[in-house]
């Protein structure tokens, strides 16, 4: 069976992403309830704490999409470039990040993702994957002070 690629009527895929976001928010930070507790003691914000706030942070986010204004219509909408690409760019993500560790393929996804979906203004890619690599280092790394695995060749 194929599925369909007729719009939805009347804008609600907006509204529909948003109720689904917000369900598995909610179910992700209700399962945190059943996590193993942790030694006290340790470092940084905790294994139950850090779910709960990024499971806060998708319920905020999903309000906000379900309040926005309809978006254009699909067959306004910018065209994407065909599945297949980015899929292998997603699989290809774990072997670089053993390589170069998770900043690194972070980074290096994103600039390729960006190229995939159309964006070829190279200086531009490389300074949004830079900042947001450099923003994820800080949250994690400074703020968390958690350890981020830095693959072979830049391993710790």
């Amino acid at each position: 069976m194929k599925a369909s690629t007729a719009p939805l009527r009347g804008g609600h895929g907006n509204r529909i992403a948003a109720g689904l976001v917000a369900a598995a928010a909610c179910l992700a930070f209700a399962g945190t309830y059943w996590f193993d507790p942790v030694p006290p003691g340790l470092p940084g914000l905790g294994a139950v704490e850090f779910p709960r706030l990024i499971c806060a942070v998708l319920l905020g986010l999903s309000v906000l999409l379900f309040l926005q204004e309809p978006g254009p219509a699909a067959e306004e909408a910018p065209r994407l470039a065909p599945g297949l690409p980015i899929y292998a760019a997603c699989l290809l993500f774990l072997p670089a990040m053993g390589l170069v560790g998770l900043l690194g393929a972070i980074a290096a996804f994103m600039v390729a993702a960006g190229w995939l979906w159309g964006e070829r203004r190279l200086p531009l890619l490389l300074a949004v994957s830079g900042g947001f690599t450099l923003s994820l280092w800080i949250v994690f790394v400074k703020v968390f002070r958690l350890t981020l695995p830095g693959g072979l060749l830049f391993g710790n």
